[in-house]
């Protein structure tokens, strides 16, 4: 493929807006989320009520978080025993907070901290109001994930959709509330409110998970096949790599998306990639639904060693391995080389760097080495250990980490219990840290 397509899909799998945090967030963590929001149709803004959990590992008595500067704060609060007082806070910059930790809380590990604001959402040209985590409509701090609960009570129309699972909705005489809650952390929590009858919706069970395809243009046949494929490689992801951590996995058609974009439990579906599928392209697809064991339910360091190697370049090997067992051994190596063939365009130019030197997939030549060079890499490890211990350590990764963020490190800690002799690990660092193609 169909490369084009897989690239966009890199593109914009996980955007990371510029932020400018000027209050420094020393040992703080948020542990959950508990967001009640309702939605003023007649004036397209969202009341929020956020109740946050909070660890912290130092004596820290101020740190940032980043809330869009589109919000009109109505009070930041701090709870201290069964009292809650207004927190000090000031503007760190662009859509950035600088909070005060009370001195009653200076020696405590955990903390809840209540927010209630309003912003203003913008309606798209379909009648469709969408906030992703770019927006920075709730309280969050950049690198980290954590679980959450959401609930929106939203117009009786309207339906909303979120990351993670529906795990109720009960209908009003005037609005309609949505729960949606993740029991274990997530990177993103986008919100969608939609009119209800916008959508059409096509579903299949899977042992006793579902697969959701909510559409408003697809055509018959196209969410059949949608259907049909997200089931076949949903099920060999099960089987091999462990039990998916979400009841369902929801596709929802984005007529405005110029392609994919993805959340845990959520993938969004744009006019471009549709447009593919009808014409048999599912390597996006497929590599969205690998996604959500590898970069939406095992997340990695963001920015960190080897961050867009884990991040991109495993999940792209993931869709191989479906493609070998649905389509045959060609079938992967012609798709393994593929990428290999548009990575050798700039193979050993003063374009080529490191994979370890990729800070952002942002130009064809940085792309191309993270989804041509990284997935030949991960080939070679498989190769050098094993069929049996590759899927043994693609077990473990997934059982030990989902819901948690995996360090370079702590994936070369779990790869040595597979490397016999230490050579793999050798080789695995010498082959990231160079450019060119690796020898044999």
């Amino acid at each position: 493929m169909h490369c084009n397509n897989l690239k966009l899909i890199i593109f914009i799998l996980f955007v990371f807006s510029g932020h400018n945090v000027f209050c420094q967030t020393p040992q703080i963590e948020i542990n959950s989320y508990d967001i009640k929001v309702g939605f003023e149709i007649s004036n397209s803004r969202l009341n929020v009520k956020a109740l946050l959990g909070l660890k912290k590992n130092d004596m820290v008595n101020e740190f940032g978080m980043l809330l869009t500067s589109n919000a009109k704060i109505d009070s930041i609060k701090f709870k201290i025993n069964n009292d809650w007082i207004i927190a000090t806070h000031s503007i760190a910059g662009n859509d950035s907070l600088c909070l005060t930790v009370p001195p009653e809380l200076f020696a405590s590990e955990d903390m809840i901290i209540d927010f209630e604001y309003s912003l203003p959402i913008e309606e798209s040209e379909v009648g469709m109001f969408i906030l992703s985590r770019g927006h920075r409509w709730y309280p969050l701090i950049l690198d980290q994930i954590a679980r959450f609960k959401l609930t929106a009570e939203v117009p009786y129309k309207y339906v909303v959709f979120s990351a993670g699972d529906l795990v109720e909705k009960k209908t009003y005489s005037e609005t309609s509330q949505f729960i949606w809650e993740s029991k274990i952390p997530v990177f993103k929590l986008p919100l969608i409110i939609v009119k209800s009858d916008f959508y059409n919706k096509t579903e299949t069970d899977i042992d006793d998970k579902k697969i959701i395809l909510y559409s408003s243009n697809i055509d018959a046949g196209t969410k059949k096949k949608i259907i049909s494929e997200t089931y076949d490689i949903f099920k060999f992801y099960n089987e091999h790599l462990g039990e998916y951590h979400h009841n369902r996995l929801t596709l929802i058609e984005i007529p405005e998306l110029s392609g994919i974009n993805l959340a845990t439990g959520l993938i969004m579906l744009g006019p471009a990639s549709i447009e593919g599928f009808k014409k048999g392209y599912y390597d996006g697809l497929h590599l969205s639904v690998a996604t959500q064991w590898i970069s939406a339910g095992v997340f990695f360091q963001l920015f960190g060693k080897g961050f867009w190697f884990l991040q991109l370049s495993f999940p792209h090997y993931l869709r191989l391995m479906y493609l070998e067992q649905a389509k045959g051994e060609n079938a992967f190596n012609e798709g393994l080389q593929r990428g290999l063939n548009e990575y050798k365009k700039i193979a050993g130019t003063n374009k080529d760097i490191p994979i370890m030197d990729v800070d952002f997939p942002n130009t064809y030549e940085k792309s191309t080495i993270i989804y041509g060079k990284g997935p030949y890499v991960i080939d070679k490890l498989r190769r050098l250990i094993g069929d049996k211990d590759w899927e043994n350590l693609i077990k473990k990764i997934y059982t030990d980490f989902k819901g948690k963020i995996l360090t370079f490190d702590e994936f070369k800690e779990l790869l040595s219990i597979y490397d016999k002799d230490g050579s793999c690990i050798l080789i695995l660092e010498k082959v990231l840290t160079g450019i060119n193609i690796p020898e044999d």
